[in-house]
């Protein structure tokens, strides 16, 4: 059987008095790329957060990679989420310093490995992305896809086990995104790693997704394969699929509409 990257059991999470997420049961397989989705404000964000640790749950219960979230210690803690990589929304890259010097800043927190040997991975994990060109440069001189593809390296420098990645495709136009899909799943094949992501884009989900989630009010509504998702028997997600249909039905962009999708 698969081993379980993630096994979340019971979730209730929340801000506050505020209840985002109740009853939230989830399982991703080692080498498996999961999507989170739903409407807006349905509760993808905060279950993202409760997984990486950003956000401490109500009730229920998170084990990653074989251990409990809420029975480590301070150093155990840290230890296990060196062993998760997050690609943010936006990159969240560092502007003020190089690619190069972004991609190597987990190895300098949280390895004692030699500069020479940083550098090195430096080299390898911007090859894997297809960044090497841009090790010298800043941020402020990538496109958006390339300061994605520059944060997904960063995300990959300490070799994770479990990838989260947080709307992959927001503000980059449709040939962009796609790009940016076949390169998760080649990494996730390359690497081994089980893939959580984040997002409301239906072409992507047609794309990367083994398993899905559906999420509504915060409650899962539906969980399985894309065919089984698109035909539940709950209206929202059937509903949801069927926008992808009227969409496909008006055909591809023009290359002024993709170019305008991108900003």
């Amino acid at each position: 059987m698969p081993e379980i990257a993630l096994s979340v059991r019971g979730l209730k999470a929340g801000y506050g008095e505020k209840v985002i997420l109740k009853d939230v049961d989830l399982t991703v397989e080692t080498g498996e790329i999961r999507v989170i989705l739903g409407g807006s404000g349905c509760g993808k964000s905060t279950l993202l957060k409760c997984c990486i640790g950003l956000l401490r749950p109500m009730d229920g219960e998170i084990e990653m990679l074989g251990q409990r979230l809420d029975q480590l210690d301070g150093a155990e803690r840290t230890a296990l989420l060196t062993r998760i990589g997050v690609l943010f929304q936006y990159g969240a890259l560092l502007g003020s310093i190089t690619i190069g010097e972004n991609v190597a800043l987990p190895m300098r927190e949280h390895t004692d490995l030699p500069e020479s040997v940083i550098n090195e991975m430096v080299r390898l994990k911007l090859a894997a992305v297809e960044l090497t060109h841009a090790e010298h440069l800043l941020p402020s001189e990538l496109s958006g896809g390339m300061r994605k593809r520059a944060a997904l390296a960063r995300a990959l420098a300490l070799d994770p086990e479990l990838l989260f990645c947080d709307e992959p495709g927001a503000g980059l136009d449709p040939l962009t995104s796609a790009e940016l899909d076949e390169l998760l799943m080649r990494l996730r094949d390359r690497f081994g790693m089980a893939v959580v992501v984040v997002t409301h884009e239906l072409l992507s989900i047609e794309r990367i997704s083994d398993k899905l989630i559906y999420l509504a009010e915060g409650v899962p509504i539906a969980d399985g394969t894309l065919d089984d998702l698109k035909y539940s028997g709950e209206d929202e997600v059937r509903a949801f699929f069927a926008r992808q249909a009227a969409g496909e039905m008006r055909g591809p962009q023009t290359a002024l509409e993709a170019l305008a999708a991108g900003g």
